[in-house]
């Protein structure tokens, strides 16, 4: 199994946010997300699929820890923490104060109620507190939709390119929407956690 909590764990620690400030540049929160959530389900199968030499929970480090999720959404996501991303203006944050994923390469489970099971029962119970720039962000508690991953050469778990299995993650994540230009500090706990967001200047 994968853990995600506060930057850290064994797996990783993944965290992203922006919360809506008065005075200060900052973002809105979005809506409130549906149980099965799409961004949750893109990175925990980015992750997986993504070779070990380009990803961080691989060889490829934390130069890798800054996940493109596709629609101008990105999530720091890594082992041992994501001390910065640097994006362009506009780009949405993706939040996971906390996060497990079980599969079946890692013989958490056989079935999607089993492996379902072991990630709501692996992850914290309560909502992680989660702020940026002082400022709390609410989050939600969230699964992704069973994933069928085809592992490729070079995997995270050191398996057969081509083997194929079955993986389920639950969350507390928050989508928000895009930091104004300049750097934003996001702390929370889960454990304890600080990364920066480096909004550029400019397009």
């Amino acid at each position: 199994m994968i853990r995600v909590s506060g930057f850290r764990g064994l797996a990783v620690g993944m965290v992203a946010a922006c919360a809506a400030l008065v005075a200060a540049p900052a973002a809105s929160a979005a809506p409130a997300l549906a149980k099965l959530d799409v961004g949750l389900t893109a990175l925990w199968t980015t992750v997986l699929k993504t070779p070990s030499a380009l990803n961080s929970f691989g060889t490829g480090g934390a130069a890798f820890a800054c996940w493109n999720l596709g629609g101008g959404t990105v999530a720091p996501f890594g082992p041992n923490g994501v001390p910065s991303c640097t994006v362009k203006p506009g780009t949405k944050i993706f939040v996971a104060a906390s996060s497990f994923e079980c599969s079946t390469f890692e013989g958490n489970g056989a079935t999607v109620a089993e492996l379902r099971a072991c990630a709501e029962h692996s992850d914290v119970p309560t909502a992680p507190s989660v702020t940026v720039d002082g400022h709390p962000v609410p989050v939600k508690e969230v699964e992704t939709r069973p994933m069928n991953i085809v592992l490729p050469a070079d995997n995270i778990f050191g398996l057969e390119a081509g083997t194929t299995g079955l993986s389920v993650g639950h969350g507390w994540v928050a989508h928000l929407d895009p930091l104004t230009p300049g750097t934003h500090t996001i702390a929370g706990s889960a454990p304890s956690f600080t990364t920066k967001i480096i909004v550029a200047s400019g397009s």
